[in-house]
């Protein structure tokens, strides 16, 4: 799997065929799970694929607004309850999606509204809670290639997407602070594709919304995410958007090279304090570049 093109070709897609993904699909992208990227390995994580026979049973406890995408398949990652095991289940799902994505198979991440309900009614084993719901199918048919982007109520936008020339998030404004003198250069980011790339990956990544409430320090050679609390986000998204971003941003960065080092959770005070941070902002992790 090339991760930068799975990266920047995924989309969310909201109406699926009536087709089940095949079984010889959902073996093989159960047999990846056991070897996809972990953020933290030591926390136990299960996936299981629910039908659409499922979906009367999961009315109020997921979707937006509790509005359930209705897709032939769902993919559900159940996680013990631990420090990070949200941010754990978003970067297991994003890769679980990206290879999904290579394979030709349309997915959107859906919002667990409620994980005790959603617990109780999926009869999920007493140690294990649900952290991660994906609707997976075929998209219903071809469309144009927008996003809504919603700030709030009364700012809402559609943009084109274009590959990498044109993410989410535009690159320029997603560094906020940098000592490589990279910033919103792409000529001179040539000499950076790795890093380049997987900037552009983490843009691309998919959030609540759209909100996309972060924006990137890099500063002595150690790139940090930095968090914004978003009024329209909950915090389990928030957690579990984190960890989709840092899949993103790690997949590319390390798939041709491999010499880069994993994500920390845990960045020390004493680089922290090497860099401003904006007001409301809160430096989330780490990783050295």
């Amino acid at each position: 799997m090339n991760y930068y093109q799975s990266a920047t070709k995924r989309k969310s897609t909201r109406q699926f065929k009536d087709k089940e993904v095949s079984a010889s699909v959902i073996s093989e992208i159960k047999e990846y799970f056991g070897k996809c990227k972990r953020l933290v390995p030591d926390i136990n994580v299960e996936m299981s694929v629910l039908d659409m026979k499922s979906a009367p049973v999961l009315t109020g406890c997921a979707g937006y607004e509790d509005y359930l995408i209705e897709a032939p398949q769902y993919i559900l990652i159940t996680s013990e309850k631990s420090e990070y095991y949200l941010e754990n289940a978003g970067f297991i799902g994003e890769d679980l999606i990206l290879k999904l994505t290579d394979m030709g198979i349309a997915t959107c991440w859906v919002t667990i509204s409620d994980e005790a309900k959603m617990k109780e009614r999926l009869r999920i084993a007493s140690d294990m809670v649900p952290a991660g719901f994906i609707a997976i199918g075929y998209e219903d048919s071809v469309k144009s290639i927008k996003r809504l982007d919603i700030v709030n109520q009364s700012n809402v936008t559609l943009k084109k997407r274009s590959s990498y020339e044109a993410p989410k998030l535009f690159i320029d404004d997603a560094i906020i602070a940098e000592d490589m003198g990279i910033k919103g250069e792409p000529s001179t980011l040539d000499h950076y594709t790795d890093l380049y790339q997987a900037l552009v990956a983490a843009c691309c990544s998919p959030s609540f919304l759209n909100r996309q409430p972060y924006r990137f320090i890099i500063n002595d050679g150690l790139f940090m995410l930095v968090e914004f609390k978003d009024d329209e986000t909950d915090e389990n998204d928030a957690h579990l958007n984190l960890g989709i971003l840092m899949l993103n941003f790690y997949g590319v960065l390390s798939e041709r090279s491999g010499v880069y080092g994993k994500w920390s959770l845990d960045v020390p005070e004493s680089e922290k304090a090497k860099v401003t941070v904006p007001e409301g902002g809160k430096i989330v992790a780490g990783i050295k570049i």
